[in-house]
């Protein structure tokens, strides 16, 4: 479940960035890596639809909202069952890669919409219906 909610997440994501006081927040294989915790899940039917929150509804468990995601430097990546371990547990590995503004992970492209050296969102549009879209917000640890 965890690797395909992680798969869904970056199957189809553009692009924005901002300056850090630290660090130039180019998308790169560099800033990107890191540990990261889902902290917004939401849903548009439609690009005019109000937006949904689902955060509660898909981590409805406690013991999935504190997992971590981790995007490795070499390639790789780590989802943790941290905290609160779910029965049986989340963890989970796989690749990932970044070419220009394009991620791939585990062979499922997407984009990035924004990231600012700390927040991560991704879009992924057209998961369930055509023209919907999934907004997740992962947060560096």
């Amino acid at each position: 479940m965890k690797k395909l909610l992680f798969l869904s997440l970056v199957t189809s994501i553009g692009f924005s960035c901002k300056k850090n006081d630290d660090a130039s927040c180019s998308v790169s294989t560099a800033s990107i890596s890191g540990p990261y915790r889902i902290t917004a899940y939401a849903y548009k039917s439609s690009p005019s639809a109000t937006e949904v929150d689902y955060y509660n509804i898909i981590f409805s468990d406690p013991c999935q909202r504190d997992d971590i995601y981790t995007f490795n430097s070499n390639g790789t990546y780590h989802i943790a069952d941290a905290g609160t371990v779910c029965t049986p547990s989340g963890n989970d590995d796989g690749t990932w890669a970044l070419a220009g503004h394009t991620i791939t992970i585990d062979g499922e492209q997407g984009l990035v919409q924004s990231f600012d050296c700390h927040s991560l969102v991704l879009v992924i549009s057209d998961t369930q219906i055509a023209g919907d879209q999934l907004k997740i917000t992962l947060v560096k640890q």
